[in-house]
C-alpha cells in the first residue's frame, strides 16, 4: 500500500465567494486554509457531528405532534364505543362532531361571554365572577374603569375584543341589584 492510497487527495473547486469565507474563517481560527477544511468541516462531518439540528427538531416535533393527535383519538374512540356499551346505540352525527378532537388554530383564552348582566345590571369577571356594582352614574364610569383595570392586574391580559366592545357600547340605566 502506497503512500497514496493511505493519503487520497481530493480536489474541489469552490467560487470566489466560498473560497474568500473559508480564508477568512481559517485566519479568524489561525490555521491554514486545508488544515481548518479538514479539522473544522470535514472531520465533524465523518464523525456525524456536523448534522444540520433543524431538520431533526422539526422532526423531532413532528412525531411528537403525530403521537399526540393519535393519543386524541385513542381517547375519542374510546368514548364513542363507551357510550356505545352504556347505551346500547351509536353516537349521534352531532355527538361526533363535537367530541372528535380538533386542531384548535385560536386563542384558547378568547372570551366568548359578555361580561354585562343585563338582567341585573352588573358587570362581573368571566374568569373569577367578581362583580361590579354601583349605585349612581359616577360609581357606574369608575365599575367600568375598575373592571378593565381588574383584567389587566389580576388576569396580566388586555381586554378581549367582546370585552371592550361591551364597555363601549354599555350606558347607565339605573342602579345594579
Amino acid at each position: 500500500m502506497g503512500y497514496n492510497e493511505r493519503n487520497p487527495s481530493f480536489t474541489f473547486r469552490f467560487g470566489e465567494y466560498r473560497h474568500g469565507k473559508l480564508n477568512k474563517l481559517a485566519k479568524a481560527s489561525k490555521m491554514s486554509t486545508v488544515d481548518y477544511v479538514r479539522s473544522a468541516i470535514l472531520d465533524p462531518f465523518l464523525n456525524g457531528d456536523l448534522i444540520p439540528k433543524a431538520k431533526d427538531d422539526l422532526a423531532v416535533e413532528m412525531q411528537k405532534l403525530k403521537l399526540e393527535k393519535i393519543k386524541a383519538e385513542i381517547e375519542y374512540l374510546k368514548l364513542k364505543n363507551k357510550y356505545l356499551e352504556t347505551f346500547g346505540a351509536p353516537m349521534s352525527n352531532t355527538a361526533t362532531r363535537i367530541l372528535k378532537p380538533q386542531i384548535i388554530t385560536t386563542q384558547q383564552n378568547q372570551i366568548t361571554v359578555s361580561p354585562y348582566d343585563a338582567k341585573n345590571n352588573i358587570i362581573q369577571c368571566v374568569e373569577c365572577s367578581q362583580l361590579f356594582r354601583w349605585k349612581n352614574k359616577d360609581e357606574f364610569l369608575q365599575q367600568k374603569f375598575e373592571f378593565e383595570r381588574h383584567m389587566t392586574n389580576n388576569h396580566n391580559r388586555a381586554l378581549s375584543y367582546l370585552e371592550k366592545s361591551v364597555l363601549d357600547d354599555l350606558r347607565y340605566s339605573g342602579v345594579s341589584i
